[in-house]
């Protein structure tokens, strides 16, 4: 499959979605995976996991909903799973997901994931992916990473307001202003 061809057509689609999401704190917080998963699981009964690991949320899963139609994929040929690769799979889903797994993938190896997702997905199919935050994967890499910054670009007024006085409110609710962390590493 082709790769990630244009950064400029990537920059275009970033810059749909901070349009489509302008803020972080807008986005609904949920407690664990399955609270996702299930509500999912429930309404789109042909499942793939994939980077299944030990496939807890699997067994999880049809636990709860015996009649789901559960599959797993995983390149760890010492786990069991239905599949090892991708591009074995012969069937359609309605429903695919894969955690903590993008993130170990260059651009392009992401790129062709997502488009062999797209391809599994059934028409309706859902999609849902999650990756752990920078700090993470920073200090996986062998990275110290002592400094931390948080952007915060506006207006004028409403930056000076955010940064003196809105700032004890935001502290109190607990909700950041920022929409970017930056992480300063050190290779130790």
């Amino acid at each position: 499959m082709a790769g990630l061809q244009s950064w400029s057509k990537l920059y275009e689609c970033r810059q749909r979605v901070k349009a489509a999401h302008p803020s972080i704190w807008r986005l609904p917080v949920v407690k664990k995976e399955l609270d996702r998963l299930l509500p999912l699981a429930e309404s789109h009964k042909r499942v793939l996991e994939i980077g299944a690991g030990d496939r807890r949320f699997g067994r999880r899963m049809t636990a709860a909903l015996p009649d789901l139609y559960y599959k797993s994929m995983d390149i760890d040929r010492e786990t069991e799973q239905d599949y090892y690769s991708l591009d074995d799979l012969d069937e359609t889903f309605d429903f695919i997901y894969a955690f903590e797994l993008i993130e170990h993938l260059t651009p392009d190896d992401g790129l062709d994931l997502l488009r062999h997702a797209h391809r599994l997905l059934r028409p309706e199919g859902v999609l849902l992916l999650g990756t752990p935050n920078l700090y993470h994967l920073m200090v996986m890499a062998g990275f110290k990473v002592p400094r931390f910054f948080r952007i915060y670009n506006d207006a004028f007024l409403r930056r000076t307001f955010r940064l003196n006085i809105g700032v004890w409110l935001h502290r109190y609710l607990d909700i950041d202003f920022a929409h970017t962390i930056l992480a300063e590493a050190e290779r130790p």
